[in-house]
């Protein structure tokens, strides 16, 4: 049986989530959303649904719905979320990669598939595995470019050593991914006010 509490800090976090996605005030009075920005709002979605799936579990002891959302936030909504810091990390290299939201659409859509191929081919450990090493990669690179930033560090460094753990562990209850969603959420906010 999932822990509530752990639920409910989830959908806190993937909430927060959402709320930093929001499109900001431009130069003019539409807002438009960034194609990262829908990224974000989409990753943090699924991982709410996931969690309200887990406590409706929970309460009403129904599990029908919940195999799929927990699927989808393992292997669809935290692949994203590292894709878009994947980009990130490239724009801090130099590369002027800015995809619209069709784009991101399109790599949601490729990360399903990857999902039902892996699934398949009862692989899907790899998918966490390879999440876990990328977004270890792109959050070093935010931290340390253009100049580095002690709290981004702490933060690749706490990416890091959680990533070690869901190695050795290979979790599988949605539960955990209330710690790399809230390091991402964190290193997103660090992000924006040095900047």
């Amino acid at each position: 049986m999932m822990d509530l509490g752990a639920l409910f800090v989830l959908l806190l976090v993937a909430g927060l989530l959402c709320w930093s996605a929001r499109p900001a005030a431009g130069h003019t009075s539409k807002k438009e959303w960034s194609g990262e920005q829908a990224a974000d709002m989409t990753g943090g979605l699924i991982l709410a649904f996931a969690a309200l799936g887990g406590i409706w579990q929970n309460l009403s002891g129904n599990d029908v719905a919940t195999l799929l959302l927990n699927s989808l936030a393992w292997y669809a909504a935290l692949p994203l979320l590292v894709c878009v810091r994947i980009i990130q990390a490239a724009q801090r290299l130099g590369y002027a990669w800015h995809w619209d939201r069709m784009i991101w659409g399109r790599i949601f859509l490729a990360l399903c598939v990857v999902f039902e191929l892996s699934r398949r081919a009862d692989q899907l450990s790899i998918i966490i595995d390879v999440s876990a090493i990328l977004g270890a990669i792109s959050l070093i690179i935010i931290a340390i470019r253009p100049q580095f930033n002690i709290v981004g560090g702490l933060l690749a460094t706490s990416w890091t050593v959680s990533a070690i753990g869901y190695f050795m562990v290979q979790p599988n209850s949605v539960i955990w991914l209330g710690l790399p969603v809230a390091i991402l959420l964190a290193f997103k906010f660090n992000t924006k006010i040095n900047t």
